[in-house]
């Protein structure tokens, strides 16, 4: 703290002292040694970094303080489109889904379509009250990983986790892949460069993700509500119609080519409703995603979800009793023509009117914004994998906008591969689609049985028994997908969950191994150093560098050793000599080389010496240059980085680098 000189007041014998505290532009003083850092603490120094910064704050926003979170949570309208846009969107293609698989055995199995798709809401039924007991339990956060970790053990919890993983992979995949279908279905112009824009679009939504929670709420609220408006009035428009007689039968649709023929049969069946299960991908989000709500937490999550599922149930229902009423058939494996809702759509609304061209844009809105859902849970999953140890550490970190930017990148990277390898078609996509998500289900469900047999709170049989229910039919859904959609993809799934459970525990062992060899006992008291010290510095030529390392070292012990490897004896003893002339009292050993290997010798010598003394402590000094470009990292450093690998971690040796910039 620096003080100024005392100045004159305004009156006669007045005095005021002024005092500077330099650090109080960048650090909030919290009490003695405690300092918090202001947003001016991390602002840019350089011209390159301000151009970085603004286009950042153009980006993502003004970075925002942890003491910010509480704000940034959501209230149930901007939570229902963050949460449930996913299982929204799900209306859009699952009923043609249905009727995809269906066709084989000829148009008229689509009778079958509205049965089936009674069977899926009763399911949705059971599965949205039991995870309402799942928010209750769980208020802070009730994921099927966390559910299943704590109540059936380690390999159910990841196994859950990699389910889900690859779960929210595929959402983000399979609904903008469908959205973008939604658009050329009304404009076929746009279908070849369909990949691109799947793309683009899985990009634009991350950028959002990344400006925070609240934002993409705001943005993305608007979309959902008109898609649901839409729905809900081609419903109540196409049910009229339909009762009054007054609905046609779908026109301008040619018959779908090239579909193998197949037998009615139980099997059929099976397939059909495995497929018309994808309409339930995403309900797990809201359990998934406790403690983005505005307080009360639980009970806010526990209306979203009931309002979810109503809506849900009542717009797969309409969708699938239209459809089958006008006669629509499905878009093709290679995500060619158009697609059911857009028939329907067209029909209801007599033709390709502006009814039926907000509807195909608010389908498309919604169904790339369905990737929010995935967008919303899957960096959240992975936070919770990280500070457990299973995932890279980094995607535990959020960034300036509070969001884990780790996981949301690693997101729409992965998709974005997916839509790239399967060409953009939601249908190909969809057969490996809703196993993971009915895994977790199961796997959450007889988690939380176990867990009301074991607290035995008010009212626990009734919670364990809507639990076990929808455990028992959760796990007959998965086996009825596993087997009915093993040769569509599913069995692609069975094998990366396992690879992904195992790269799960390989980080976690590695970290448990780290974490004891680096373990200090919390009852051991370190004091001063009790080994002798020589620092050694390796020179391969006199420079400032070298200098400024000899320099470091005098500071840290009394022999200081300067070790030069020579390849050429002479020039060896000219550079013993210039150390001589221009570094006085520095102490220069000479390796010579003559098989030209440099950094063998140089270790070889430093353990041979160590053996002389075996209770010094050898201090390592390496002159590093620190890279301007790119070219930097190729040219220099190279027997810097070899030298640090071979002694780091060994208990007689101390590697430190002393760095230097050219021109600095």
């Amino acid at each position: 703290m620096a003080e100024q000189p005392q100045l004159h007041g305004r009156k006669l014998g007045d005095r005021r002292v002024v005092v500077d505290r330099p650090h109080a532009r960048y650090f909030r003083y919290l009490g003695p040694g405690v300092l918090e850092a202001k947003l001016e603490a991390q602002a840019p120094r350089t011209a390159q970094q301000r151009r970085m910064a603004t286009i950042r704050g153009l980006l993502f926003g003004r970075p925002l303080s942890s003491a910010a979170e509480l704000t940034e949570r959501l209230p149930k309208w901007k939570a229902l489109p963050v949460f449930s846009s996913d299982v929204m969107s799900s209306v859009a293609y699952a009923t043609g889904a249905m009727m995809l698989i269906l066709v084989g055995a000829g148009p008229d199995t689509f009778k079958y379509v509205l049965g089936l798709s009674v069977i899926v809401v009763a399911l949705l039924v059971i599965v949205t009250f039991s995870y309402r007991q799942t928010i209750r339990a769980y208020p802070n956060g009730g994921g099927s990983y966390i559910v299943a970790h704590a109540n059936l053990g380690v390999l159910a919890g990841l196994t859950a986790a990699a389910s889900l993983l690859t779960d929210y992979v595929l959402t983000v995949a399979v609904s903008v892949s469908a959205g973008v279908q939604a658009l050329y279905s009304a404009f076929p112009a746009l279908e070849p460069v369909k990949v691109p824009l799947i793309a683009l679009s899985i990009l634009l939504v991350m950028v959002v993700n990344l400006r925070g929670l609240r934002e993409s709420g705001t943005l993305f609220a608007s979309p959902t509500y008109i898609f649901i408006g839409s729905m809900l009035l081609l419903i109540a428009v196409g049910v009229f119609r339909s009762l009054t007689g007054q609905l046609s039968q779908v026109a301008d649709v040619a018959p779908l080519t090239g579909v193998a023929t197949e037998s009615m049969g139980l099997f059929l069946l099976c397939k059909a409703f495995a497929d018309g299960c994808s309409a339930m991908t995403g309900t797990e989000a809201v359990a998934n995603g406790v403690p983005a709500f505005k307080p009360v937490e639980w009970k806010n999550a526990q209306q979203t979800m009931i309002i979810m599922a109503t809506l849900l149930g009542i717009m797969f229902l309409g969708t699938s009793y239209l459809a089958v009423n006008i006669g629509a058939h499905p878009a093709g494996f290679q995500a060619t023509g158009e697609s059911v809702l857009s028939q329907v759509g067209r029909t209801v609304f007599y033709g390709r009117g502006p009814m039926y061209y907000i509807l195909q844009i608010s389908t498309m809105g919604i169904l790339i914004l369905a990737a929010q859902t995935s967008f919303a849970d899957f960096p959240r999953l992975s936070s919770i994998l990280a500070r457990d140890g299973y995932f890279p550490r980094q995607f535990a970190l959020r960034g300036e906008r509070l969001a884990f930017n780790s996981g949301i990148v690693a997101l729409a990277l992965v998709s974005i591969f997916l839509v790239v390898a399967f060409n953009g078609s939601p249908d190909r996509l969809i057969g490996l689609y809703a196993i993971g998500v009915f895994t977790s289900f199961t796997l959450s469900q007889s988690g939380m049985v176990r867990h009301w047999f074991s607290g035995r709170g008010p009212g626990w049989r009734r919670s364990a028994v809507i639990n076990g229910i929808g455990a028992v039919v959760t796990a007959v859904v998965v086996v009825v997908i596993a087997i009915s959609k093993f040769d569509q993809g599913v069995w692609v799934i069975i094998i990366v969950v396992p690879i992904l459970i195992a790269l799960m525990l390989f980080i976690k062992h590695e970290y448990d191994l780290e974490g004891r060899g680096l373990d200090v006992a919390p009852d051991v008291v370190f004091g001063p150093p009790h080994r002798r010290q020589r620092v050694v510095v390796s020179a391969q030529a006199m420079s400032r560098a070298v200098v400024q390392a000899v320099k470091v070292g005098e500071t840290m012990g009394e022999e200081v050793q300067l070790v030069h490897v020579a390849l050429d004896p002479s020039e060896g003893e000219r550079f013993r000599e210039r150390v001589e002339r221009q570094l006085p009292g520095v102490r220069v050993v000479l390796v010579e080389s003559p098989y030209r290997a440099l950094v063998r010798p140089f270790v070889r010598y430093l353990e041979v010496s160590q053996t002389e003394d075996p209770d010094r402590l050898t201090i390592v000094l390496l002159p590093e240059h620190l890279p301007r470009h790119w070219w930097d990292r190729l040219l220099y450093n190279q027997n810097v980085h070899r030298i640090r690998a071979a002694l780091v971690g060994r208990k007689d040796f101390v590697v430190l680098d002393t760095p230097y910039r050219r021109g600095a």
